[in-house]
């Protein structure tokens, strides 16, 4: 018996959790079903070795569908492709073990997205949803280079995402460090040598300031101290939902919050696109769009329109009356269902909601950045200034 994570849809459409034993992945895809559950995804837990080789990263499943994807499109048959990408001599990697055991699995009788569901840790569901949907087709080489574009696309919107951010990030800190060494190293300094000097009527500055560097290393690590332990208890009370509750905490946000808003707006619409354009029917690509999503406010839209589509209903007046998805998107998508030309549309909404998120990235920056930078000058010329007002008062009267 194995340790399956899943995730699945109740009729209601609402998104549930779970982890179950079983014997393999279709036991536990089985049993949701046979409990009223749509399941999104399913996953070996993760051990020890997927810790010390993660090798759900986007970077790792991309490398392997590219190149799998040129040895099928070579004519080369799946068993042979598998073998060339797994045979470099006597010691295997970890990561051509993981292929050398997908190998295996294809030998012994099952599929590609079988084979790979099982492994830990497994692909997301999106790209299991595609090779699933290439060998039904037959056209598992096109999927699978599709499925590379798809993730590339994915890793260069996140890496836009992380260095707008990034460099933010990096000021505070610089702020924050600037601000320590002022408090425990320089202010002390100025406050010894004027008690020396006898100088006891100082400027209200000057005191406000020494009174300030006094308290505010105990300030600096009294919030550190609580950020790791507000951290730590998320960890480890929600293990299997902690990413999901500081994804919801981080949309709340002001100006962040629209770049997650954004990025999940990017993703919904580019995923549905694909998985339609892969012959998915409509309802089963929602489903696993659900799964792929990372914000919660955007999972509980789409957890919607399952529910609305498997009623029978449109997708636009939901998304109409939503505060999360454009109106614009949402007409384009009205016109859409109308003239039945889903997938062309989506690939015009997700280019529409692209531009803005760039956009939203570029306005982050250029109002972030000079800020960030201002307040720091500001904050040193103010330490300067209320250090510099006694020692000019005691060179006049030095004079």
């Amino acid at each position: 018996m194995l340790r399956f994570v899943w995730k699945a849809v109740d009729l209601n459409g609402i998104l549930r959790r779970g982890v179950w034993e079983e014997e393999g992945i279709t036991e536990v895809q089985t049993r949701l079903r046979k409990e009223g559950y749509f399941p999104v995804w399913v996953r070996a837990k993760r051990t020890w070795k997927s810790i010390r080789f993660p090798l759900g990263a986007t970077f790792q499943w991309t490398f392997f569908a590219r190149r799998l994807a040129i040895l099928l499109e070579a004519g080369i048959p799946l068993l042979q492709a598998l073998e060339i990408i797994t045979f470099h001599g006597k010691k295997l990697t970890m990561e051509q073990e993981l292929w050398k055991s997908v190998k295996q699995r294809v030998e012994s009788g099952s599929d590609l997205s079988e084979a790979l569901s099982v492994i830990n840790p497994s692909p997301n569901s999106f790209v299991l949803a595609m090779i699933k949907a290439g060998e039904y087709s037959g056209t598992l080489a096109k999927v699978l280079s599709e499925v590379a574009d798809e993730l590339e696309q994915e890793q260069e919107l996140h890496k836009k995402i992380k260095a707008a951010l990034a460099y933010p990030l990096l000021l505070s800190c610089g702020v924050v460090i600037v601000l320590y060494v002022l408090s425990v190293w320089v202010l002390p300094m100025y406050e010894k040598l004027f008690l020396n000097i006898g100088s006891t009527d100082l400027p209200m500055v000057t005191k406000v300031i020494f009174a300030s560097g006094q308290k505010l290393p105990v300030l600096l690590w009294c919030m550190l101290g609580l950020v790791a332990i507000f951290m730590l208890v998320l960890r480890f009370s929600n293990p299997d939902d902690w990413k999901f509750r500081l994804e919801r905490l981080l949309e709340r946000l002001p100006i962040i919050g629209k770049v997650y808003r954004l990025r999940d707006l990017v993703q919904f619409s580019r995923m549905l696109g694909r998985l339609i354009a892969a012959g998915i029917p409509l309802l089963e690509a929602l489903r696993l769009t659900a799964g792929t999503l990372r914000g919660p406010m955007m999972q509980e839209l789409t957890n919607q329109l399952v529910l609305s589509v498997r009623q029978g209903k449109r997708m636009a007046p939901l998304l109409r009356a939503s505060h999360l998805f454009p109106k614009e998107g949402a007409e384009m998508i009205a016109v859409a269902e109308e003239t039945g030309q889903l997938e062309r549309i989506l690939n015009h909404v997700n280019q529409l909601f692209r531009q803005e998120l760039e956009d939203q990235l570029t306005h982050l920056l250029r109002m972030i950045e000079p800020t960030l930078i201002l307040a720091l000058a500001g904050l040193i010329g103010l330490v300067a200034s209320g250090v510099m007002i006694p020692i000019f008062d005691l060179s006049s009267h030095l004079e």
